[in-house]
């Protein structure tokens, strides 16, 4: 068999706002030849390939879990720069060299749990037959985990090679923890690199892949250890392009710096393979690496992890964010999967038919949710295969891949079903960041159920203003007044310098405001809208662009948002602390007012930790009157459980002053328990009185407006402010009525603060 010579290069980095480009230093010094290679080798156990891979394909079949094994770990200890054979070159440059022997291996990387290159330094894993290298690795890829995982290099033996310059010689950290002993056939690696599918698999670029060339750019595998999984970019509703990475849960959360992301591994659409007999030609570019990140977010209940990588892949490679869609509806009528079966070059499957959710044992949680794909028609899955993103009808993501037995039968698939943890599960889950998607994935809590992804090389349009990410319009707000906040965003090639845009509530969008500024392309600017005050109620707040740069905007797809909220004038803030039991997801909960209207509700919550409650924190505004909270149990035992102490609730008013509660005593309420409350107002008498006894009217107001009070109390000073907090005018009043003049003032939402003899007062006017 002919063995292939090919190079991996760590080639683009990305140190944000600019570039970075790996120096391509050529070939290692061992393979130059130019001196002489290490002779000392360190021996690490053999592996028994056959036993193992029987192994890996007997635990797939009892987990059907899709992640692709290709290599024993082996944890070790050793300084480089300690233990390396050295010599100093002609130019004072420090060659280091340290040899590893995995006896019968097919392959070998490592992992460097202390890695810091000093400036001009440049590190190489080579194989010993010179065939291969992975590198060079140079102070580009220093990151703050300071740790380092290399692609794999194709020999039983390989040398890491490190030149550190003469004015830095002996300051670089490189500390090796970790060697991973490839073991899966040479037939299976060569020129490939990695894996081998099956025959009824389909390259990505051939047709079935027309119209998904977006969602192609997003996926790639990522080698962590000794394992193979795939995932996605995805995009979030900042504004910003972040490098988040979206992959299952069980292809392992810890590492996540160590590991290496390869995009765009495909062939392209003249050599693809279509469900026709694989090959090992044709390979595709294996350059296009990041090497390391961090994790996020995970969770087993959804088999989901986010990792932020170290840097963003170079837009010249041709990437995309992909975009996703969280509202969890059942309304998917066509998915489609990319991915890398077996660690090999990137498939595409397809499924016609609706897809169903379940909730399913997996990877040791009980209770994973998942959608199901019953069988493919065209394409399948198979180890490897695992975190890669599932797409509904409108290319948004709305899973990841768990496991299942979708493979191959020769050239057709088997009929088996596949199970992907589903997005919108992920998005909320648990109770802190660590848990769920939604701070990272809508960070200005946007409330968006959906969003398309992003090309971040850039669009065509010259200019494309754009709207988005609505702010300070909570589901419920607490009093009467309203102040919305809106991201302007410059998603056009030039510089975004004004914007114009009209918007309004329940439909009366006869409002405008006129942001001007600069922004460079991706740029984005969060602007505060004047107040409004609004009766009690639900509202719709809608905004429109209708011009960017003085002209008509180029791109209509982002130029009108919209916010459902409601609001209670007077409201009283209630707390509700609930701890749930291990079985959480058996409870759920209503809050009903006196006409017996749920007004909130909660459930389909996951299960929670052995030996412990789960807490869960929900906020209600709520007008002054009475009130019944109703919890409910599916399984009739209330709040208790043999997994964990009892749970408990309390509905606390502002004030601290508890309204209703369920001790741990009386957990075991059964099906349902209900049980009613009053709020009271918290303002205090007196300043409820002042505060009735100012007016300001009229309210809007045109040229002037008048401030009166009554009864005993007295005008001593009134102060009009800009929401900014600029002081616009301010008189010293002396009687119990006074008209201020507004010909000069700008229309707007002003403060004004009223001293009277018994105190201040502060309210809002609309000047016109």
């Amino acid at each position: 068999m002919k063995k292939r010579f090919f190079t991996v290069i760590s080639a683009f980095f990305l140190t944000l706002p600019l570039f970075a480009q790996t120096t391509d230093f050529g070939l290692p010094q061992v393979v130059k030849g130019k001196h002489a290679r290490t002779k000392t080798f360190e021996t690490f156990p053999a592996v028994d390939a056959d036993q193992q891979i029987l192994a890996d394909e007997q635990n797939r079949l009892i987990t059907m879990d899709k992640t692709f094994r290709f290599g024993v770990e082996y944890a070790t200890s050793t300084d480089i720069l300690q233990k390396a054979e050295k010599k100093t070159l002609a130019n004072g440059d420090v060659l280091y060299q340290f040899g590893i022997f995995c006896p019968g291996a097919v392959s070998i990387n490592v992992i460097f749990d202390q890695f810091k290159l000093a400036p001009g330094a440049r590190l190489y894993l080579v194989a010993n037959n010179g065939e291969s290298y992975a590198g060079a690795y140079t102070s580009i890829n220093n990151n703050t985990h300071n740790v380092l995982g290399t692609e794999l290099v194709y020999d039983e033996m390989a040398i890491i090679e490190l030149v550190e310059p003469k004015s830095e010689v002996g300051t670089s950290t490189l500390h090796l923890g970790t060697v991973i002993y490839g073991y899966r056939e040479v037939d299976e690696f060569v020129a490939k690199a990695i894996g081998q599918s099956g025959n009824c698999n389909i390259d990505v670029n051939c047709p079935l892949g027309i119209g998904w060339e977006n969602q192609r750019n997003a996926t790639a595998c990522v080698v962590s250890g000794g394992g193979i999984c795939s995932g996605s970019l995805v995009n979030n509703t900042s504004g910003n392009i972040i490098p988040y990475y979206l992959s299952a849960n069980h292809c392992g959360t810890a590492g996540a710096a160590s590991w290496v992301f390869r995009f765009r591994w495909e062939r392209t659409a003249a050599n693809a393979i279509c469900a026709a007999t694989n090959s090992t030609a044709n390979n595709g570019p294996t350059t296009m690496q990041i090497n390391g990140g961090t994790l996020r977010a995970s969770n087993s209940s959804s088999d989901f992890l986010l990792v932020e990588l170290n840097s963003a892949p170079n837009p010249s490679w041709g990437i995309y964010y992909n975009g996703w869609d969280r509202s969890d509806a059942l309304t998917v009528t066509q998915a489609t999967g990319i991915h890398h079966p077996n660690g090999d070059i990137k498939k595409i499957s397809r499924e016609d038919d609706p897809l169903t959710q379940q909730v399913t044992a997996f990877n040791g949680n009980p209770n994973t949710n998942v959608w199901r794909v019953n069988n493919w028609e065209q394409g399948v899955t198979e180890p490897g295969s695992s975190g890669s993103p599932l797409f509904d009808q409108n290319h948004r993501t709305i899973g990841v891949l768990s496991g299942g037995s979708s493979a191959c039968s020769g050239f057709v698939d088997n009929n088996g079903y596949d199970i992907y943890g589903r997005f919108g599960t992920a998005w909320n889950l648990g109770t802190t960041p660590a848990t769920r998607l939604k701070e990272w994935l809508d960070p200005q809590n946007t409330g968006a159920t959906f969003i398309d992804g992003v090309d971040p090389a850039g669009p065509t349009l010259a200019i494309d203003g754009g709207i988005q990410n609505i702010l300070g319009l909570t589901e419920n707000i607490c009093g009467a007044v309203v102040t919305p906040q809106v991201t302007i965003f410059n998603a056009g090639t030039s510089p975004l310098t004004s914007v114009v845009f009209n918007y309004g509530y329940d439909g009366n969008n006869t409002l405008s405001y006129t942001w001007n500024g600069n922004l460079a392309q991706y740029a984005s600017q969060l602007v505060t809208l004047p107040s409004q005050t609004m009766t009690s109620g639900a509202h719709t707040f809608t905004a429109t662009i209708t011009s960017s740069n003085g002209a008509a905007d180029l791109g209509t797809t982002n130029n009108t948002i919209s916010a459902n909220f409601s609001n209670v004038v007077n409201g009283e803030i209630v707390d509700l602390n609930l701890n749930l039991d291990y079985w959480a997801s058996e409870i759920s909960w209503e809050l009903l007012n006196s006409n017996n209207q749920v007004i909130y509700s909660g459930g389909g919550y996951s299960n929670g930790t052995f030996g412990s409650v789960t807490p869960v924190n929900v906020e209600f505004c709520l007008a002054v009157g009475c009130y019944n909270f109703k919890i409910m149990d599916t399984e009739g035992d209330g709040l208790t459980s043999n997994n964990s102490p009892a749970g408990s609730y309390t509905i606390t008013a502002n004030n601290g002053t508890v309204l209703a509660e369920m001790t741990t005593a009386n957990a075991n309420f059964g099906s349902s328990n209900t049980k009613p409350f009053c709020v009271t107002s918290t303002i205090g008498i007196d300043e409820y009185l002042l505060n009735q006894s100012v007016a300001l009217f009229p309210n809007p107001a045109i040229d002037e407006f008048t401030i009166a009070v009554t009864g005993n109390a007295t005008l001593e000073t009134a102060s009009i402010y800009s929401l900014t907090g600029q002081l616009i005018f301010e008189n010293v009043l002396a009687n119990q009525s006074a008209t201020i003049q507004t010909t000069n003032v700008s229309s707007g939402m002003y403060i004004v603060k009223i001293q009277t003899n018994q105190g201040l007062v502060i309210k809002q006017i609309a000047i016109r």
